[in-house]
């Protein structure tokens, strides 16, 4: 049997209960819908972490963080975790991987096993700027595309450059594994025309995107929205509602909800260029061949729980993600399709996944299982999640808002749930325990009520996860476009 092609695509920071696919009440993803048509929804999918390298290097090893010491600040695979673009290299596939600005990136060890490794870059008139746009068309497309609809985080030239890959592993008759984190819906939320005013009534700014630029460099007020303080808005956004944590920004639930229709209008963007990659692999008569899998790396916090971001909590706002998986047209596959698995089940399982559909061999893994064979498999009685703290989102605190203790969020956090119940776990001691399926929001903490449940998952917790330790030392990037990347980014 010929092997399939496999596509890993990520959305980054896209909460379930934002996608369409789940039911959610705006059309934000109805390219996802249509593979969840062809494949398998999984409705508790959850992530091993709420951080993207964090949760990256989780997928690419299998592991979860504590095993693999990729948490905190020591955010590179290690040398010895055989990556699994490594692997499937070594099966005869052709690979190709794009950067995830600061985060995903060689120097941290995503270029290892990759045949075609995409760094994205800023978009700035230099000599190397103009020579790139001559003699890269992806390139200079999404110059185009920044300079008259907006940005988007260099989506434009990912996909395409992919779109590439793709027809040039066709043409040679090789099976092919593309990898893509897209970060347009990270905040600031501001997706390119005409998505950010798609669920927003009111919302007003120039036609084209260079027109924008040119008002604001003349002190004009590049976007308005009609009955909001829209500066406000754009402050909160951009920042990911730092002064929201800190009581310095009172948000009402209709300024939210501005951030909200923003952000879900970066979804439905998100989703759109992907819809465009699935209609090329049908024009290309390789859809039915291709695994896809689809899904997010973690979601967001607009206010939830008080907080904003994704960073200081293991609550579902950030750990349960859309997960979606389209299997080649092979085996069991005709007779899943539009299936829905209510099971939980960990990001760290898409590792054996892709190997199994790869048909290489698997390391043994100790908490990670195949999705596939989806007529016979077993699920999971426990799924995991950490958090190990970053000090750069301490800093940036610290920096912004001298006058807040951010101590309060130095912690390291550990969960585990089964399929009742999810209990927290920091290094204060603190226990936190949910009825996460009768009480999604997480909203009535039972840890009082049942120790008895408190106890018996925190000894399953002690028996599987290691101990975090500290965060250690960041090391900024020795490259000041990364660096100005990661201050953007809300990192630094």
């Amino acid at each position: 049997m010929t092997a399939p092609n496999i596509l890993f695509l990520v959305l980054d920071a896209v909460r379930v209960d934002h996608a369409s696919t789940y039911g959610y009440e705006r059309e934000t993803t109805p390219t996802m819908s249509e593979l969840a048509d062809d494949g398998v929804r999984y409705d508790h999918a959850f992530a091993p972490s709420i951080w993207t390298p964090t949760v990256h290097g989780a997928v690419f090893t299998g592991r979860y963080p504590s095993h693999t010491g990729i948490y905190g600040n020591s955010l590179g695979i290690p040398d010895d975790d055989e990556t699994l673009p490594e692997t499937l290299q070594r099966q005869g596939y052709r690979t190709f991987a794009a950067s995830a600005g600061a985060h995903i990136r060689a120097g941290r060890g995503y270029d290892r096993g990759i045949d075609e490794f995409v760094e994205t870059r800023r978009i700035s008139p230099d000599v190397d700027f103009f020579r790139k746009v001559l003699t890269d068309r992806s390139f200079a497309r999404q110059v185009l595309f920044s300079l008259t609809r907006g940005p988007d985080d260099k989506t434009q030239y990912k996909y395409d450059r992919l779109e590439r890959f793709v027809d040039r592993s066709i043409d040679d008759g090789e099976p092919f594994f593309g990898f893509i984190n897209a970060k347009t819906a990270h905040n600031p939320f501001n997706p390119p025309r005409p998505y950010k005013e798609m669920f927003c009534d009111g919302f007003d700014r120039p036609r084209w995107e260079f027109l924008e630029r040119l008002r604001g460099q003349l002190g004009g007020e590049t976007q308005r929205l009609r009955d909001h303080d829209t500066e406000k808005l754009r402050q909160i956004s951009s920042s990911g509602g730092d002064g929201v944590m800190v009581d310095a920004v009172e948000m009402t639930e209709e300024e939210w909800d501005v951030i909200r229709a923003w952000y879900d209008g970066a979804i439905r963007y998100l989703d759109d260029v992907v819809g465009r990659l699935v209609a090329h692999l049908k024009e290309r008569g390789v859809y039915e061949d291709t695994l896809i899998v689809m899904t997010a790396d973690h979601g967001d916090n607009f206010g939830d729980h008080g907080l904003a971001r994704h960073a200081f909590c293991l609550y579902d706002t950030l750990l349960h993600v859309p997960l979606v998986i389209k299997p080649p047209a092979t085996g069991d596959a005709a007779s899943v399709a539009g299936r829905t698995i209510d099971e939980q089940v960990s990001l760290v399982d898409l590792h054996p996944t892709f190997l199994d559909a790869a048909g290489a061999s698997m390391p043994e893994y100790d908490f990670a299982e195949s999705l596939l064979n989806f007529e016979q498999r077993r699920y999971h009685d426990f799924t995991f999640a950490e958090y190990a703290g970053f000090e750069g989102s301490i800093q940036r605190l610290q920096r912004k808002y001298p006058d807040f203790d951010p101590t309060q969020f130095a912690r390291t956090i550990q969960s585990v749930r089964d399929d009742k119940h999810k209990l927290i776990v920091d290094n204060d001691g603190n226990r936190e325990l949910y009825a996460w399926r009768a009480d999604p929001g997480e909203t009535e903490d039972l840890a009082d009520q049942r120790p008895e449940v408190v106890d018996a998952l925190e000894a399953e917790l002690e028996g599987s996860l290691n101990p975090l330790d500290s965060p250690g030392d960041f090391a900024t990037p020795d490259d000041p476009e990364l660096e100005e990347q990661l201050r953007d980014l809300g990192y630094i």
